[in-house]
């Protein structure tokens, strides 16, 4: 896992504006601590799909919308996926909001390249020709089933992850995630 300083300066808004000496060092302190504090924690299981009832064999999951099943087209199996990268950067996000909150915002944005890079990470270990991820509330798939997706992993006894009443992630920087496996001629 490495923290991209593009992609974290993306995340802030950043388009070639100029870069304070303060703001730089500010950068690389977020950086510094949430290398320091990221605790990344995963759970993969492959699956067969059946296409016709849109559900995941050996589950009681069912995939529901269009759009999924379009991006699985041409595959037989999907990996189901949630990473986390802990909540010691969260609560050290919150405890900045109250003392320096620009060193929050850039410690949040730290974070999100951080899951993303380890979501990237966990991917070059999967089996097979894949898909990219595609997660839940992409297109028309429905961010309630999380829940179920987590439920199917056992994502809370496994890794901490659990789904709050407004089905978001918890800890934030959480990320559930359904990848094909394309099949192979």
């Amino acid at each position: 896992m490495v923290i991209d300083r593009r992609e974290l300066l993306s995340y802030l808004g950043y388009r070639g504006q100029e870069m304070t000496k303060e703001l730089d060092e500010k950068i690389n302190q977020a950086i510094s601590i949430c290398e320091k504090l990221v605790q990344p924690r995963s759970v993969v299981k492959r699956f067969k799909v059946d296409k016709e009832t849109k559900s995941i064999v050996g589950t009681t999951l069912k995939l529901p919308g269009e759009d999924i099943w379009k991006h699985i087209e041409g595959c037989s199996e999907i990996y189901l996926l949630c990473g986390t990268i802990g909540f010691n950067v969260e609560k050290e996000i919150a405890k900045n909001f109250v003392k320096d909150k620009t060193l929050a915002i850039i410690l949040d944005a730290a974070a999100t390249s951080a899951i993303e890079s380890y979501l990237d990470d966990i991917e070059k270990t999967l089996d097979g020709k894949l898909t990219t991820r595609y997660s839940c509330g992409y297109g028309d798939l429905n961010i309630e089933i999380q829940k179920e997706i987590c439920a199917v992993l056992d994502t809370f006894r496994k890794i901490g992850v659990y789904v709050n009443e407004a089905y978001m992630l918890s800890p934030q920087k959480s990320v559930t995630a359904i990848i094909g496996v394309i099949d192979e001629l």
